[in-house]
């Protein structure tokens, strides 16, 4: 493998991944972000991807203190937006885990509906072969993170 390339390619994404939050950011209805924080909308968008999760498990993915975790959580439970699960499994409080409710849910979609529209203006028809690539890639990639390495 040529390392060389590899880290251009992880710049690159480390890049593109910045410059397009900070485009969608300028972009979206910041009316939207009245009600969540994006970092919220971020721990909104794991539960909704991953499913139910411990605080501890949120705060390694979000690669911040549990406290930080702790504060997302109570602001977003106090909105309705995430419950904590009443499995009997988790009786004890430090193994409970977190879901995402339905209005969570219907926050995501609106957000993701906005970042939709944004990135829309950038993508015109001579880009469909060039999206194509991009989930053709993303797919590959998603695969291999999961251990799928057949491709």
């Amino acid at each position: 493998m040529d390392e060389k390339k590899l880290s251009q390619a992880i710049d690159l994404f480390a890049e593109v991944l910045f410059d397009a939050t900070e485009y969608v950011q300028r972009e979206i209805n910041q009316d939207l972000f009245e009600h969540i924080s994006r970092e919220q909308a971020d721990l909104l968008t794991i539960l909704k991807i991953k499913g139910s999760c411990s605080p501890g498990s949120l705060a390694l993915i979000q690669n911040v203190h549990k406290s930080a975790i702790s504060n997302r959580l109570k602001k977003l439970l106090e909105k309705g937006f995430v419950e904590w699960n009443d499995s009997q499994i988790h009786r004890d409080k430090r193994s409970k885990r977190i879901n995402i409710t339905r209005k969570g849910e219907e926050m995501i979609e609106e957000l993701n509906s906005a970042i939709f529209k944004a990135l829309r203006k950038l993508i015109d028809e001579a880009d469909e072969e060039h999206l194509d690539s991009f989930i053709k890639i993303f797919t590959i990639l998603k695969g291999k993170f999961k251990g799928d390495f057949s491709e």
